[in-house]
């Protein structure tokens, strides 16, 4: 989380807006030091399947994370339950 000065949060609070938005970054806002407020994403940030895909291809696994987190999406699946078709 990066740290702006109040000065500096008053003088650009459209631009940290508009980061905090559209790349879901988050400020503290400090006066003398001291953080007073914070600036995050209303919105809780999470990812899709899609976004979680591109992450894992660029990651740096050693073999046991892989087999690691295979096990862990095994034992995730086993944990839903079925979908019910709500038409029948």
């Amino acid at each position: 989380m990066k740290t702006l000065s109040v000065a500096d949060a008053a003088r650009s609070l459209g631009a940290c807006v508009e980061r905090v938005y559209t790349r879901k970054e988050s400020f503290a806002i400090a006066k003398l030091g001291v953080p007073y407020a914070l600036l995050v994403p209303a919105a809780p940030t999470g990812c899709d399947s899609h976004e979680l895909a591109a992450d894992l291809a660029n990651a740096k696994l050693t073999a046991e994370d892989r087999r690691q987190l295979a096990a862990a999406v095994r034992k995730g699946r086993k944990a839903l339950k079925p979908l019910k078709n709500p038409w029948g």
